[in-house]
């Protein structure tokens, strides 16, 4: 699953929800976005660093980006492919695309039924 931020940039209020406005017109027009789940959400706490985004999916470590740009946009959807085909979601399981890789702001490890 693919979250994006729907207010970056969340402190520009002449600007505040370009980002994900553009990020819904580029998958919009990508096939590769066929079969992954977006929600755009109202904030992934990645602020003042806006263009944030993060792959999830249940019982996956949650995997938050930072300082993305729409021209992003394959990346992006590379690391939801990559994501969703890992058993556990954390980053050393699963390739980062290289646009991404100095932009993961943080990562959430998810804890285990008991």
């Amino acid at each position: 699953m693919l979250l994006v931020c729907r207010t970056c940039p969340r402190y520009d209020n002449h600007r505040s929800g370009e980002f994900s406005k553009a990020l819904e017109n580029a998958f919009a027009d990508d096939p590769a976005t066929a079969g992954i789940e977006v929600r755009f959400v109202q904030c992934l706490g990645g602020c003042p660093r806006d263009g944030v985004v993060a792959v999830d999916g249940p019982g996956k470590a949650r995997v938050r980006f930072s300082g993305l740009a729409p021209e992003d946009a394959e990346a992006i959807v590379q690391a939801a492919r990559a994501h969703a085909d890992c058993v556990s979601g954390a980053p050393g399981d699963w390739a980062i695309p290289s646009e991404l890789a100095g932009r993961v702001s943080s990562v959430t490890l998810k804890r285990a039924p008991r």
